[in-house]
């Protein structure tokens, strides 16, 4: 099993046309932005875009994203700048299917992985 610190199912606006990952406060918060600089989090609290490096570990690709607020609506945290291209449509990852996330320190970064489905509890093979 992959390590993660969150998970997160993928809704329809994730890989739909809003062009966005969108994050839990409390995950963005507990699990990402307290590893950022204060001056990134500065920038993202005012509702700047930020840079991060993503991997998607299921194919060890490498990809800057960024990391944003949405201060003027809900307050949550949204990843764009790439999600669509790089994530959704290369990988062909839809709705319904589950993620699982971590912030590597090692390599300061956000790593991703597109998590098994849990198996049929009606198929018991």
């Amino acid at each position: 099993m992959p390590p993660y610190t969150f998970k997160k199912i993928l809704s329809a606006s994730d890989v739909g046309n809003q062009s966005r990952l969108l994050l839990q406060r409390s995950d963005a918060e507990n699990h990402i932005l307290s590893h950022l600089s204060e001056e990134n989090n500065r920038a993202i609290q005012a509702g700047q875009g930020v840079r991060i490096r993503v991997c998607d570990r299921n194919s060890n690709t490498e990809h800057e994203l960024v990391l944003k607020r949405m201060v003027n609506t809900t307050g949550s945290y949204v990843l764009n700048g790439g999600w669509i291209r790089e994530f959704v449509n290369r990988r062909g990852w839809e709705e319904g299917q589950e993620i699982g996330l971590f912030w590597n320190i090692d390599n300061n970064r956000l790593d991703i992985y597109m998590l098994p489905p849990p198996p049929d509890q009606n198929n018991p093979n």
